[in-house]
């Protein structure tokens, strides 16, 4: 069995597919050790507003993970990726910083 370096998701409108996106986009470039990891990740979607929507939302989540106050009033979103990642909430906080 191979091993591939990409996934698609195949559902249909509604399904939460962009947070889904977000989520694992988010998740790959906490997880990396590279804050320029960004640059080596690619996400397609079908039209240019979907695009721009991931996009400020991944922006939109990264600034609130690196607020402050994500170490004591985490976000949703901080909280399920902090279960998914294994990384504590405030290693989350110190990674958005340096990405953005």
């Amino acid at each position: 069995m191979q091993d591939h370096s990409f996934t698609i998701y195949d559902a249909s409108a509604g399904s939460g597919k962009t947070f889904t996106l977000v989520k694992e986009y988010l998740k790959k470039l906490l997880l990396s050790q590279n804050e320029g990891y960004y640059a080596h990740l690619l996400a397609i979607t079908f039209t240019n507003k979907a695009v721009a929507e991931m996009k400020e939302r991944i922006i939109d989540n990264l600034i609130v993970f690196a607020a402050s106050e994500a170490v004591t009033s985490p976000s949703s979103m901080l909280l399920q990726l902090a279960n998914e990642t294994g990384l504590s909430i405030v290693e989350l906080n110190r990674r958005a910083s340096k990405i953005l």
